[in-house]
């Protein structure tokens, strides 16, 4: 009689939409279960191939590429010559270590890795962080015996499952984030969350509509997280310090809990990890969801919120710097429409997400830690 390892599998990536959520899952899983091996399957060109060796972790980059946006014969290649290839790879690589159970987070790596579970009969789980499914979550969901949802307004476009096949677990936030509470300050203090994708728009407009408020009169304080280099965030600085607002501006927030305790409104893309904080800390926001996302998922995040007053969608062709000037003004000045939007965002939060998630997969771990077989 031999114990029997359990193995978790993650696939996917691409962004740190992707990535982040599924380091939170691995990292919640091992907490649960001490046995527990994590491996993840991602993509030579995303984020994880950086991101995950560098911690260590345990994972098969595959050469592939995404097939939206893209042209029919770049498609074709893909599907018909990637595809098949990156499958094969995962396949031979599960034969020293076959998973017990597979989880697909989104992105193309993940579908390769789906398929090599259907061919490898591991059970598949699937992860849809938007309020919104991808593409991948969308095509293959009948492969799954469960879809863990960030939204509960996914479920709409998920009608088509089995009854429950699919729960609302809510995306898990760190615990450092957990423990901050919004409260106001005098002066209030914006916080502008740029630093990935699509910053440019924030970068551009943010600062010049900060300007026109301070020249008429408004005391407030910014915090700006720009991305890019220190060349851009000088330049952005400039703009600040030359306008007499006082504002730190920086290229990367290393200390998140900080930045949004001190923090009366937020201006930020609504990607679904920021969206979850937001709720969770209770902050104000205002958001741009980034126009070219993939299925429009950031407006369903922003929508998610705005819908209950929780917080404000701007939409960006909508916006310059005088129109999100007036905007910040009506919002940021408004300590009735701060604290309305406060209570409304917290009631929204899902402080458990980490052990619906973990429920889920209980299915298969909560035995797999126990079970002996003949080897």
């Amino acid at each position: 009689m031999s114990h029997i390892t359990p193995r978790l599998c993650i696939a996917g990536g691409g962004t740190g939409g992707h990535v982040m959520p599924a380091l939170a899952l691995a990292d919640a899983a091992r907490e649960r279960w001490n046995e527990l091996q994590v491996s993840f399957i991602g993509a030579e060109r995303g984020l994880e191939a950086k991101l995950l060796p560098e911690r260590g972790e345990d994972v098969l980059l595959l050469k592939m590429h995404a097939v939206q946006g893209v042209g029919f014969m770049h498609k074709l290649r893909v599907l018909l010559w990637e595809m098949p290839h990156a499958v094969y790879s995962i396949y031979k690589y599960w034969k020293k270590q076959r998973p017990t159970v597979l989880v697909g987070v989104g992105g193309y790596a993940s579908a390769t890795g789906v398929i090599a579970a259907v061919i490898s009969r591991v059970p598949i789980v699937l992860y849809e962080q938007n309020a919104v499914p991808g593409l991948v979550n969308r095509t293959l969901a009948r492969f799954s015996k469960r879809i863990m949802l960030g939204f509960a307004e996914a479920q709409a476009h998920l009608n088509h499952l089995k009854e429950k096949q699919t729960v609302h677990t809510g995306n898990i936030v760190r615990t450092d984030i957990a423990n901050i509470q919004w409260q106001q300050h005098t002066p209030p203090c914006l916080l502008v969350l740029g630093g990935s994708q699509g910053a440019r728009f924030l970068n551009q407009h943010i600062p010049q509509a900060c300007v026109s408020l301070h020249e008429q009169g408004k005391d407030f304080s910014v915090i700006h997280v720009c991305g890019g280099d220190e060349k851009q965030r000088a330049d952005i600085a400039k703009v600040y310090q030359q306008a007499g607002i006082t504002a730190e501006v920086m290229t990367f927030c290393t200390d998140m809990p900080d930045f949004y305790q001190r923090g009366d409104l937020m201006i930020a893309r609504a990607g679904a990890m920021t969206v979850a904080e937001v709720n969770l800390v209770g902050l104000p926001c205002i958001f741009i969801p980034l126009p070219h996302a993939a299925d429009q998922h950031q407006t369903f995040n922003a929508r998610s919120l705005s819908d209950q007053g929780a917080a404000l969608l701007a939409e960006q062709r909508e916006h310059n710097s005088n129109t999100l000037a007036q905007l910040i003004a009506d919002t940021l000045f408004d300590t009735e429409q701060l604290q309305t939007m406060h209570k409304a965002s917290y009631l929204m939060h899902i402080e458990d997400a980490k052990e619906r998630q973990l429920g889920v997969l209980e299915a298969w771990f909560g035995k797999a830690t126990l079970k002996e077989a003949n080897l």
